[in-house]
């Protein structure tokens, strides 16, 4: 069975995402933009389904940056 969540009114296949880029961090801009594998155009999400999938990935991704140096969050 695929790894599926679903965001708003949006099925999304984890299985075949490569990278979800925030801009909010680089341009100030409310978007996320989710790669797929199989190469088809990239998904901008905005607004409250950007939000959702944004708090989403935060609770299940790693810091790398706070893994590396776990005293860095006390900073």
């Amino acid at each position: 069975m695929a790894s599926m969540v679903k965001i708003g009114s949006l099925f999304l296949n984890l299985d075949l995402v490569v990278r979800v880029d925030d801009l909010f961090l680089r341009a100030k801009e409310d978007r996320l933009v989710v790669y797929f594998a199989s190469g088809d155009e990239p998904l901008a999400l905005t607004g409250a389904e950007a939000d959702d999938l944004r708090t989403w990935l935060n609770t299940v991704a790693t810091n790398l940056r706070q893994a590396a140096d776990p005293e860095a969050g006390d900073r």
